[in-house]
């Protein structure tokens, strides 16, 4: 009795870990990439480095976190960065010209996010536009928007808003990164324990089977970019607060990061497959990178080289896990 019961744990043990899958491989990649750095140079593994990786991680966690659902549901959102400009930039307007305080530039942060996504939302779900050719659209027009607001750099004063962006709890866990913790515990959330998010794996998996099923796949879709929409506002306000400034060109170039981030965590381009654990650990992995190459000195040239090769081989794994090689 007691070897079956062991043979039994031992099969229940076999089965979780398999079960992580990604994740786990995820997370045995990024132990050995700070082993390695570690050994490279000694200020890699200090408290302040480490705290240093998680403030600048928690923008594109932020960010990350709403692409995850819009990419688990078949879609593709690649105006984050410019919602995150125009939002920045409207918020340090109403600072600057108006005294408008902390608590308004946060509502005006919500607001012009679920603005902005609603728009991207409409144009997918009413008018029937492929997400990756709407949302390459608003980012022109959103990118637009910006520069034809202010084409020029607003500085932030607000000291209150400023430690959004570089304030650390007992001086030394940045708020930051307390943000990003809580809204990727949000959306882990509603993905895991939501009827909303079972809808929005079962309409990544097969649109017309949920449609058959009695989803309403455009209410799923048009959840899913506003969520993507207000996590972009809300990552390029506190990118804002972090810079002390808010600039047009915020973010510009920099859009494939966050899609390298979320491929490399795990979620299909194909939609119906993905986590949240595995968007997180896409995330460290990529700022680890970057940091271990930052103190290295390795040129930013360099740097950009490597971020490509990253996403190519994220979309690679992509593939390998779709079995589309074999066939």
């Amino acid at each position: 009795m007691s070897e079956s019961r062991a043979g039994a744990d031992n099969f229940t043990l076999k089965q979780r870990i398999l079960g992580l899958g990604n994740t786990l491989s995820l997370a045995i990649a990024l132990l050995l990439l700070c082993t390695v750095w570690a050994v490279a140079t000694p200020y890699f593994l200090t408290v302040q480095n480490t705290m240093n990786i998680l403030m600048f991680a928690a923008i594109l966690a932020i960010r990350a976190s709403g692409l995850t659902v819009a990419m688990i549901m078949g879609g593709m959102d690649v105006s984050q960065n410019a919602i995150g400009a125009v939002t920045a930039l409207i918020c340090a307007l109403i600072a600057q010209q108006y005294g408008a305080p902390w608590w308004v530039a946060v509502i005006v942060t919500l607001a012009l996010g679920l603005l902005m996504g609603a728009i991207n939302s409409t144009l997918i779900t009413v008018f029937r536009i492929a997400p990756i050719i709407t949302t390459l659209g608003t980012m022109q027009i959103f990118r637009g928007a910006a520069w034809i607001i202010k084409d020029a750099t607003v500085m932030i004063k607000d000291p209150i808003q400023l430690s959004f962006g570089r304030g650390r709890l007992f001086d030394v866990v940045p708020y930051m990164a307390i943000i990003a913790i809580i809204i990727l515990a949000i959306i882990y959330y509603i993905l895991k324990y939501t009827t909303f998010g079972r809808q929005v794996y079962m309409v990544g998996g097969n649109e017309n089977a949920s449609y058959l099923s009695g989803i309403n796949s455009n209410r799923v879709k048009f959840i899913a970019f506003i969520i993507s929409g207000l996590t972009a506002a809300i990552a390029g306000y506190l990118l804002s607060c972090q810079v002390g400034a808010a600039l047009p060109q915020s973010g510009a170039g920099t859009e494939m990061e966050t899609i390298s981030a979320v491929i490399l965590g795990g979620v299909s381009l194909a939609g119906g497959k993905g986590r949240i654990s595995g968007t997180i650990l896409g995330v460290l992995i990529l700022q680890v990178i970057k940091n271990g190459l930052t103190l290295l000195s390795v040129n930013q040239y360099y740097q950009m080289v490597v971020s490509g090769g990253v996403l190519i081989l994220a979309v690679l794994i992509d593939v390998i896990r779709s079995g589309i090689l074999k066939k």
